[in-house]
């Protein structure tokens, strides 16, 4: 049996990619990978990070750290290969390291060797801290061969998308924001095409509302961790229904992913609700 089959899974109608080998028990257009699923303190995952998928569309949710490695080894345990190259779309839920500390290295790639811009979307609150606050200090410079130099901006290397209130369409996918309950202004994320719909809770605290909002998707992704973060007993105690659609993410690495009631995102699947 696969880890995080279909069976396991609690997911209906779903499809999963996982080391190569394949479930299916539908079909649908959208699709997430999970290329991470751990904390910021991590040492045995990838930070937690979940490509979207439709056609030809792409969209990158948070940009860890090691972000060009994490995207290879996905591709090595799917056998299906995706890289900086294809990431033009890339959505950062809030300001934490864990969440855009690759951002640099996909701008720096995608200017110097790509030589296309990515768009960046996010809310407002994020975008207005993303370059002074974050990237400023290592990208404001550029030095050319002569010795002189060129002062950059954060529109010299991406697309900026600003998320508004409603629906934002990317291509065939629709997303829609959600403030969860965190440190710093973060976002929590339901994409749909059609009928079918994915969620993300991002970082957040526990909020009964935001998961009655996640829990109107097929299938939702929801963090669980220490501190000011939600605890995993939270999340158990809430309904069957809410459950059975629920995949952990962001959680610690002393959790044991084996044989708890809601099935823990693993690191190398595709899903397809």
């Amino acid at each position: 049996m696969l880890s995080g089959d279909a069976q396991g899974c609690g997911v209906a109608s779903c499809h999963v990619a996982f080391l190569g080998a394949r479930v299916s028990c539908g079909m649908s257009e959208l699709s997430v990978r999970v290329v991470g699923v751990g904390d910021a303190f991590t040492a045995r995952y990838y930070n937690a990070c979940l490509l979207f998928e439709a056609g030809d569309q792409r969209l990158l949710v948070d940009a860890p750290p090691a972000l060009a490695r994490a995207l290879r080894d996905h591709s090595l345990a799917s056998r299906d290969t995706v890289g900086l190259d294809d990431i033009d779309h890339v959505l950062i839920t809030h300001l934490h390291g864990d969440h855009c500390g690759g951002l640099e290295q996909l701008l720096f790639w995608r200017r110097f060797v790509t030589g296309r811009k990515t768009t960046i979307h996010a809310i407002p609150e994020v975008l207005a801290g993303l370059w002074d606050a974050r990237l400023r200090g290592g990208m404001d410079t550029l030095m050319h061969p002569d010795g002189s130099h060129t002062s950059l901006t954060l529109a010299d290397y991406a697309e900026v998308q600003v998320l508004a209130p409603g629906v934002t369409r990317l291509g065939p996918l629709e997303l829609e924001w959600r403030r969860t309950i965190h440190h710093i202004p973060t976002s929590a994320l339901r994409v749909r095409v059609g009928e079918r719909v994915i969620g993300y809770s991002a970082d957040t605290a526990f909020d009964a509302g935001l998961i009655a909002w996640l829990a109107a998707s097929d299938l939702f992704f929801h963090e669980t961790n220490f501190g000011v973060h939600t605890p995993l007993a939270s999340l158990l105690a809430l309904p069957e229904a809410q459950r059975r659609h629920m995949r952990l993410i962001h959680y610690p690495d002393q959790l044991d992913p084996v044989g708890l009631a809601i099935a823990c995102a693993r690191e190398g699947e595709r899903l397809t609700p």
